[in-house]
């Protein structure tokens, strides 16, 4: 199911989203994060992915920098690759305009990477697995496209904003979905109640980001 998170529900109809599933897999971040800023002065989501670690969810995470093209397709394939299927939360952690993620000195030629090109490296590879956003305005395209994207990557969600954000803002919303995806299984029913979770602790943030989730449509019986 291909849905926006822009739909009100009321409190009672979302309440037995809500249970913990303390059983469930602990699912690993695999985060890929450009320099924001200046050098000296950039700030990180590492230390927000550290207290995840911390925390009673005790999430394990992978984090590296990247700057060019070459490193991220190197670790997109690394991702990718079974061993670390303990890690099944990919977290892209850049500058983004629609449609497209940006990385390291905007100025320079080659640094930024469509959907089609992500779609191309990541094809039939994402099974099981939820592709998050960290970007301004990337998924500020149409369902149709982002449909597309899950079908060709196999990809069980993806999610991220639609528009430009709040640094601080947006990366208190990915803490938050990042924990939430702890409690259930890595369904389709399962990341609906994810997102329907999300929708009822986090609403006002989510429709003030333009916070969005896409589901794999489950296949005819």
């Amino acid at each position: 199911m291909f849905i926006r998170l822009k739909e009100r529900k009321t409190v009672m109809q979302l309440r037995d989203y809500t249970l913990a599933h303390a059983r469930t897999k602990v699912r690993g971040i695999f985060c890929l994060e450009t320099d924001w800023s200046e050098v000296r002065t950039s700030p990180s989501v590492e230390p927000m992915l550290e207290l995840l670690k911390q925390s009673p969810l005790q999430i394990p995470f992978v984090h590296r920098n990247v700057v060019t093209i070459d490193t991220l397709d190197y670790y997109l394939k690394k991702w990718t690759q079974r061993r670390h299927d303990d890690f099944p939360i990919l977290y892209l952690a850049f500058h983004g305009i629609e449609g497209e993620v940006q990385f390291g000195d905007l100025r320079r030629r080659g640094a930024r990477v469509t959907l089609d090109q992500l779609e191309e490296t990541l094809r039939g590879r994402c099974s099981g697995r939820v592709i998050h956003f960290g970007c301004c305005q990337t998924l500020g395209v149409s369902q149709r496209r982002l449909r597309r994207f899950i079908l060709e990557t196999d990809a069980l969600a993806v999610s991220g904003y639609e528009k430009d954000i709040d640094w601080v803002r947006s990366a208190g919303l990915d803490f938050s979905f990042f924990a939430s995806i702890q409690q259930n299984t890595m369904t389709v029913p399962g990341m609906r109640a994810v997102r329907r979770r999300v929708l009822l602790r986090q609403g006002r943030e989510v429709r003030s980001l333009a916070f969005r989730i896409a589901l794999r449509e489950p296949k005819p019986r």
